[in-house]
Parts: structure tokens; C-alpha cells; sequence
């Protein structure tokens, strides 16, 4: 009788064991499901956010093209519909998009500093650096980064500088395809970057102009030192839409030195897109080149690292 007990018990025993077995496999069998399904979802909603995005950048080609087609080509200004930001609207799928375009030909180009105008461009770019109160030596060391030689230029810095920093590294000594290269500059810190950064941008040439009718206040406060800040911002306080550069001169002679580097139209182009699905975003920022005789837009880079700041400013009511 014992022994049949004790045989009834080791049996129940196992059978527990292999029941408790059973349960565990099935359990991870389970969470691994799980897992799987969770990750085949952010997969599925990030490829989702990625297409949102680039239907942005197809949209944005689309009305840049209708705008030379349709508009004319030889003005752009910032009340044509590829200057309105697209207000953040609501996907199917849960979430949503935002997209705005910035014209390129309204910034400084710190490619200039390399161009046959490399003089007067670069007392430009002191002056806007003097205007947000930055480091004039940002200039020299800029001229120094993009030259071809291994000159050093006034306050500037070359090779034998950046080889002897913390992380050392060498000037490209070449146009450059990206403004966070200033970061690697001389005298350059977080901060002044922050503060430099929305006025200048990179293009592919060394001799682009800057269109009056998009260019900012401090943008166009240092094209001339005969050009003072009350005369800037009048010409930011208006809506702005001249049709010829001698237009443009005729109301604010102050800029007549500066008249070989103005227009009113534009060929570069950057949209920078946020869209969310679930719980999965993605940015893209997108430089186009718009054709000047066929109007064809090309997209020059992508940048999918790049953080995205609203423009949209939401009124909010002071509590009582």
C-alpha cells in the first residue's frame, strides 16, 4: 500500500511538472507573439510616417513647379502658396503632418566666402555675426574652413589648429553641404550656433543672390554698412513683392551698393516635413534646386536628423 502511494505521488508530481513545463513554454511562446506583433507594428507605422513625409516632399516639388508654370518665373515672395506652412492635419491611420518650405535664396550662403566675391562676402557675414552678436573671428575662421589653401586668414584657423583639439580633424578646404559644420569652426560654441544658424545656409555655388522679397531682418541689415536697422525693418514690415530689383532700389536707395547681389526670385528651396502615426514620427528635411529655364525641381539632399520646430504660433487666452 505504501509503495502504490508513493508511486501515485511521484506520478502526480511529474504530471505537475510537466503541466507547469507546458505552461512556461506556452507563456514565452506567448510573450514572444507579443513582442513580435508589437514590433511588426512600429515597423509597419513607422514605413508610414517615412511616406507621409515624402508625400510632403512630393507635394511641395508639385506646388514650386506650378509656381513657375503658372505663377511666372521671375518673382517669388512669401505670399505665393509653396511660402505657406501646412497646418498640422490629422492621418487616417492615427496621427499627424506638418510640412513647411523655407527659400533658400532668402538666407546667406556662407558658400560665398569661396566665390569670386569672397571680399564683399565675407564683410557681409561680420556684419550679420557683429548684428546677433557673435564673434567677428567666425568669419576668418569660415573663410579658412571652405578656401583652398592652408593660409591662415586674420583671426581664421587651418589645419595646424584643428589637428591639436580634443577631437582633432582637418579643414575641408572645399564647399561644404551642411551648415552644422560650423560647429566644428573655431570660436564657435552651442549658443552662438543656435543663434547664427537661421540666417545662413549652404547651396552648391558661390555665387547665389539674395532675394529681397523672403530675406529676413538680419539677413538684409548686413548687405551694406550704408544700410541702417530702421531701413531693414521697414523693408521686413511690409508684404513684400517687387517685381524687378530696380523697384526694390528706387524705395530704398540705401542698398544701392549691394545691388549685384539681389533679386527677386529664387532657385533653392528647403521643406522640412514632421509626420506621426501611433506612436512613431519621422522628420525630413529636403533640399530642392528649381530650374530657372524649365522649372524643374530636383531634390539636392535629405536629412532625416534634422529637429523640427513648428511655425504654427497657437493663441492662447491669459487666465482671469
Amino acid at each position: 500500500m505504501y509503495n502504490r502511494r508513493r508511486e501515485t505521488g511521484v506520478a502526480l508530481i511529474s504530471v505537475l511538472l510537466i503541466v507547469a513545463i507546458l505552461l512556461a513554454v506556452v507563456g514565452r511562446l506567448m510573450a514572444n507573439h507579443g513582442l513580435s506583433i508589437s514590433q511588426n507594428q512600429n515597423v509597419f507605422e513607422q514605413n508610414q510616417a517615412l511616406q507621409y513625409a515624402l508625400g510632403a516632399e512630393s507635394l511641395a516639388r508639385q506646388a514650386l513647379f506650378e509656381d513657375f508654370s503658372q505663377g511666372g518665373p521671375d518673382v517669388d515672395h512669401l505670399g505665393e502658396v509653396w511660402a505657406q506652412p501646412v497646418l498640422p492635419f490629422e492621418l487616417d491611420e492615427g496621427g499627424f503632418l506638418e510640412a513647411q518650405v523655407r527659400d533658400l535664396n532668402g538666407c546667406f550662403n556662407l558658400n560665398n566666402l569661396a566665390g569670386g566675391g569672397s571680399k564683399a562676402a565675407i564683410e557681409r557675414l561680420k556684419r550679420l555675426l557683429t548684428n546677433l552678436n557673435a564673434p567677428q573671428q567666425i568669419a576668418d575662421a569660415w573663410l579658412d574652413w571652405i578656401d583652398g589653401d592652408s593660409n591662415v586668414t586674420e583671426f581664421g584657423a587651418e589645419d595646424s589648429e584643428y589637428l591639436v583639439a580634443n577631437i582633432p580633424h582637418r579643414t575641408p578646404n572645399d564647399l561644404v553641404s551642411n551648415v552644422s559644420e560650423m560647429a566644428l569652426l573655431q570660436n564657435m560654441d552651442a549658443d552662438t550656433l543656435l543663434e547664427v544658424r537661421p540666417h545662413v545656409c549652404v547651396l552648391p555655388t558661390t555665387d547665389t543672390t539674395l532675394n529681397v522679397n523672403t530675406a529676413n531682418l538680419q539677413t538684409l541689415a548686413s548687405l551694406d554698412n550704408s544700410v541702417s536697422p530702421a531701413t531693414a525693418e521697414a523693408v521686413v514690415g511690409i508684404a513684400r513683392e517687387y517685381s524687378a530689383v530696380s523697384d526694390f532700389l528706387t524705395e530704398y536707395p540705401d542698398y544701392q551698393p549691394a545691388a549685384a547681389v539681389l533679386s527677386v526670385k529664387s532657385e533653392y528651396f528647403e521643406m522640412h516635413a514632421f509626420a506621426q502615426v501611433g506612436d512613431s514620427s519621422v522628420t525630413l528635411l529636403s533640399v530642392f534646386h528649381r530650374d530657372p529655364t524649365s522649372g524643374e525641381v530636383t531634390v539636392l539632399a535629405r536629412d532625416f536628423g534634422r529637429l523640427f520646430r513648428s511655425s504654427i504660433e497657437v493663441a492662447t487666452e491669459e487666465a482671469s
